[in-house]
């Protein structure tokens, strides 16, 4: 069990020697059910809403280096709170030196949103290939305004116009993307803050999870999430955490989402709700539970990363961007992010 989710009020967590004890009220069920956890079997822990840990539980996490993520039921991601993070001044140095560097912003940024608009071609023609539609009108001109986007991305010579080709890729892929869901959750264009619908409120839940892990996997590189290349620097903004999500938000996140919807392991009726006091539709708890077993199996699927290349998974993906992005920090390699094989 790398991950260990405590979700929704019903929830408590505490140290039982070695072990963590997990019990939930079962509502079906009518009984409390109990989970024991060794230490050693957890990576990180996710509380969502208002589950409870016990303090001596959290020294103990702390005490292993276990990091803990905190989110809202509404997909809002509170923080992270990962033990002995700092010891690498000298890199966030380099860090806050580099970020000045208009040059070595702009030349990672390139190449994070062409790796971006490649993933986005690529998750279309899978699904394309999928209903044997590679050869349609509208799926070879969708691809092939992608194609135009990437290396108009590669040559973008600012910020703002890198951004739009960005949003200009992100509006033509979702338009396209809304043609693979099913009919019982429909995606008709991107909302969030909160979402309106469904589709939607899966795919902000899934966003927010994989950030977690790329924050975390920045600050266990004793870098600074907040201080990125693409997304602009604000007050409290991952951007950094941000800027690894983008060619992982096609490749791992979407695809996610579209197994979940069409395979109905979430449906409309049973996994999601609209909450008034919000005004938009979130994953609820009997969703979240639902979500997490078939997100870790996807996290740890095994796969090969080009052809004759070593096989990997998307935790160890995350780890290697964060590397990659020291490496060029260092001067050592060129900006090198993933692309979906």
């Amino acid at each position: 069990m790398p991950t260990l989710y405590l979700n929704g009020r019903d929830t408590e967590a505490r140290v039982e020697s070695k072990r963590v004890v997990v019990t939930r009220y079962d509502e079906e069920a009518q009984k409390i059910m109990t989970m024991r956890v060794p230490f050693f079997e957890i990576d990180r822990v996710v509380v969502i809403g208002q589950a409870a840990c016990t303090m001596p539980l959290l020294h103990r996490l702390a005490r292993k280096q276990i990091p803990i993520h905190l989110l809202t039921g509404s997909a809002k991601w509170l923080g992270t709170f990962y033990p002995n993070a700092n010891g690498h001044a000298l890199r966030r140095l380099k860090q806050y030196e580099l970020a000045r560097d208009g040059h070595f912003s702009l030349r990672n940024a390139r190449e994070v949103v062409a790796a971006k608009l490649r993933n986005s071609r690529r998750v279309l023609q899978r699904m394309a290939a999928n209903r044997d539609e590679s050869k349609t009108q509208e799926q070879l001109a969708v691809c092939n305004s992608l194609q135009m986007l990437i290396l108009k991305a590669l040559e973008a010579d600012t910020p703002d116009c890198l951004r739009g080709y960005e949003g200009h890729g992100a509006a033509i892929y979702f338009r396209r993307l809304g043609d693979f869901f099913p009919e019982e959750t429909p995606f008709k264009g991107r909302n969030r803050r909160p979402p309106k619908d469904e589709a939607n409120a899966l795919l902000s839940w899934t966003y927010t999870i994989v950030l977690t892990e790329i924050d975390a996997a920045v600050r266990s590189a004793g870098l600074d999430p907040c201080l990125g290349f693409f997304h602009e620097v604000s007050y409290g903004r991952p951007s950094l955490a941000l800027d690894l999500l983008e060619p992982l938000r096609p490749a791992l996140c979407d695809m996610l989402v579209l197994r979940l919807l069409n395979h109905r392991l979430l449906r409309k009726d049973d996994h999601f709700e609209f909450r008034a006091e919000e005004g938009g539709v979130f994953l609820n708890e009997v969703g979240r539970r639902s979500f997490f077993p078939e997100y870790e199996r996807t996290m740890l699927r095994r796969f090969s990363a080009s052809k004759g290349g070593q096989h990997t998974d998307f935790r160890k993906v995350i780890r290697e961007q964060v590397n990659a992005f020291m490496r060029v920090m260092e001067k050592r390699a060129d900006p090198e992010f993933f692309i979906m094989p």
